[in-house]
């Protein structure tokens, strides 16, 4: 093999590492509102779909937590694929790791999901909750208002 071949094919390889070294992905900036108080956590999970899994069951891809505070957090999930992704988070006030529920069920500590998506009797689905990240998108953001029951 000649020398000029050789850097074509040095050349041809290193164009192929350049182009895999800047694979498309985004940042998710994921901003939790609604917080009513500074006690214990505030957990944000980012969920791919499940085929057969009711959401928000299976599927995180990325998850993290963070002191709560009054009003407003701001989470970034960095280098997310192109595709589309579904956010619930929760007040964790009693810092137990688990969103809190009464005895039918109901939940006792604030939760929300992208988009202000709520369900009927449970969490919304996917597709109500669902964010694109585009392949051009450097940067999708999404509010998760939280909700408190009774309120």
């Amino acid at each position: 093999m000649t020398i000029s071949r050789t850097l074509g094919v040095c050349g041809t390889v290193a164009a192929a590492l350049l182009v895999s070294s800047t694979a498309v992905a985004a940042d998710l900036e994921v901003v939790v509102d609604g917080l009513r108080s500074a006690q214990g956590q505030a957990r944000v999970a980012v969920h791919k779909r499940v085929p057969g899994a009711a959401f928000p069951e299976g599927g995180v891809v990325a998850a993290a937590w963070r002191t709560a505070g009054e009003g407003a957090l701001r989470f970034v999930f960095a280098d997310l694929a192109p595709g589309d992704y579904a956010v619930a988070a929760f007040h964790d006030a009693d810092g137990d790791g688990k969103l809190g529920q009464n005895m039918v069920g109901l939940p006792t500590e604030g939760f929300g999901f992208s988009n202000g998506a709520t369900g009927f009797m449970g969490p919304p689905s996917f597709d109500e909750a669902a964010v694109t990240i585009g392949p051009k998108d450097e940067r999708v953001s999404v509010a998760v208002p939280i909700a408190y029951s009774g309120s």
